[in-house]
């Protein structure tokens, strides 16, 4: 199978930075889904490597977000509840406008460039053997810009919570919406275009609002593919301050 893991080999990287690599694009792309359990036995055989670089890959993506472990179980992906669904919403309305400010001020004109090839190749993506292509564009996106706004703190926030958001079932449950798909799409590349532009414009006001327009249109989506209530967003969104 094309998803199945691969002996490791690379002359620039640990074993534990390629094992961490390869399973995490493993539960990025469904492959290991919400709930699996990360056998370590299992993860060591299919790497050809010891127990120690899987045991420490593992750790990092406990830290992650991507796994948790379960005391006298091991470690497993991730589950994903209503919940910790609208946390994770609630938390990337707060942290965006803030990476969108200090990515404003921050951004060089080569950091701009690779931003808006990102968005040209995902606007092609529109058939659903596309999506997982266009979801890994689309956090590439937004990983790049908070990569340029100068806090590694800030980064590693922002990938934690990234980490706990679905959104690759997002992409897929989009797609089984037909009559609403297209217009979807083009909302997200319309919203990323426009995010670009204010940002090369220096606009930290505009960028602000762009980011939180961006996430807040994801209420709709969430409510629609997921069969998500709306209460439970209002509900943390009060508990937020939101």
């Amino acid at each position: 199978m094309a998803n199945e893991l691969m002996p490791l080999i690379s002359e620039h990287k640990s074993l534990a930075e390629l094992a961490h690599e390869a399973i995490r694009e493993r539960i990025l792309s469904s492959y290991f889904k919400p709930g699996d359990w990360l056998r370590q036995e299992e993860l060591s055989q299919q790497l050809a490597v010891s127990h120690t670089p899987v045991r420490e890959a593992l750790d990092r993506l406990v830290a992650d977000g991507l796994a948790e472990r379960v005391p006298h179980r091991g470690v497993r992906v991730s589950t994903i509840d209503d919940n910790g669904i609208a946390e994770v919403y609630c938390l990337r309305l707060l942290l965006e406008p803030l990476v969108g400010r200090l990515t404003t001020m921050n951004i060089t004109r080569g950091e701009l460039r690779p931003l808006k090839t990102i968005v040209d190749q995902a606007e092609k993506l529109t058939l659903l053997d596309d999506m997982p292509s266009r979801r890994k564009l689309n956090r590439e996106f937004h990983s790049m810009i908070c990569k340029a706004c100068g806090s590694a703190i800030l980064k590693r926030l922002h990938e934690i919570i990234w980490n706990r958001f679905p959104d690759w079932m997002l992409y897929e449950g989009l797609y089984r919406q037909p009559t609403s798909l297209k217009s979807r799409l083009q909302r997200e590349i319309k919203e990323h275009r426009a995010l670009l532009e204010a940002i090369a414009n220096r606009d930290v006001s505009l960028v602000e609002q762009i980011s939180a327009s961006h996430i807040k249109g994801m209420k709709d989506d969430l409510k629609e593919v997921f069969g998500f209530s709306s209460h439970i967003l209002e509900e943390k969104q009060q508990q937020m301050g939101l």
